[in-house]
């Protein structure tokens, strides 16, 4: 059930230095304030009570996509989601995210909500997480201790937690240039392409001639966290890909492999029985997918 919104006080800065002063002086008390797509949600369930929204929206130096051959791709993290489905440079070199971004929520959604917040709500069901970690890209965060840069598959500790400290912000996302040839994909299953998905799964595939040189699958919203599923990633790593029915048992093998990785659980959108269906048949067609692209 939701309500109207609590009562609260909002300041805005237009520093990355104030808005972590801010933040930290608040303390608990305080929520960061962007796109507010999730929060104010949270809000009207009275799942988050803040005393304090700090409005970051104006902070112009986190509002950025740049990329070059060097330092590969940087998002910065106010940067709209709609903004990531229409980057040319995104949609060339990094497709990945713009699958991501083209099946997040409605087109306001993707107009007010931002990369930063996507990850910062440490939602096991993050749209972005799953394409992220087959990137093997990392998150900046700045807080009262200085900078620091966190691997993504370091940065999601549990449902609705992050690494991110009392203070600390998201600044940029960081993503280097995937393996020349590399093909990824990534696809999700929910009720409506606007829903939240019930189960996600990204993958990326190198191939060498007919062999599987490098593998990475990632899988969101069946687990505590979003994570790579290494075990499935070892099953076709190095496997010779024929192009005929053996192949197919193969990846239904991985599919199978990465659904046993998988924790979900029972909730309204879906049952963890058939959310460990949905993983296997997401890796397996995700991966059929890659293969074909990179076979081209």
């Amino acid at each position: 059930m939701q309500l109207g919104l609590p009562e609260f006080d909002m300041i805005a800065t237009d520093t990355v230095e104030e808005a972590c002063s801010l933040f930290f002086g608040y303390g608990a008390d305080a929520q960061l304030f962007a796109g507010g797509t999730d929060l104010f949600i949270k809000m009207k369930q009275r799942r988050l009570l803040p005393r304090m929204l700090i409005n970051i929206k104006r902070i112009p130096a986190l509002d950025r996509i740049r990329y070059d051959a060097d330092e590969g791709l940087r998002i910065g993290a106010l940067t709209a989601i709609q903004s990531i489905r229409d980057s040319t440079v995104i949609g060339e070199k990094f497709r990945v995210l713009s699958q991501a971004a083209g099946v997040l929520g409605t087109p306001q959604i993707r107009n007010l909500g931002t990369l930063g917040g996507n990850l910062a709500n440490a939602s096991p069901s993050a749209e972005f997480a799953p394409p992220l970690l087959i990137l093997e890209a990392s998150v900046r965060c700045v807080g009262p201790g200085g900078e620091r840069l966190v691997p993504m598959n370091e940065f999601f500790v549990g449902p609705g937690k992050s690494v991110l400290s009392q203070g600390e912000l998201i600044t940029e996302v960081h993503v280097p240039d995937s393996p020349l040839r590399a093909q990824a994909i990534y696809l999700k299953h929910s009720l409506r392409t606007m829903d939240v998905s019930m189960a996600a799964a990204a993958a990326l595939v190198l191939l060498d001639g007919d062999v599987c040189r490098e593998v990475r699958i990632a899988l969101g919203a069946v687990a505590p966290t979003p994570f790579r599923a290494g075990k499935a990633e070892e099953a076709l790593r190095g496997k010779r890909l024929s192009g005929d029915s053996k192949d197919r048992a193969l990846l239904e093998e991985v599919g199978r492999i990465a659904a046993d990785e998988s924790r979900p659980i029972d909730d309204l959108r879906g049952y963890a029985s058939y959310r460990r269906k949905v993983v296997a048949m997401l890796v397996r067609q995700g991966l059929e997918q890659a293969i074909a692209r990179a076979r081209n």
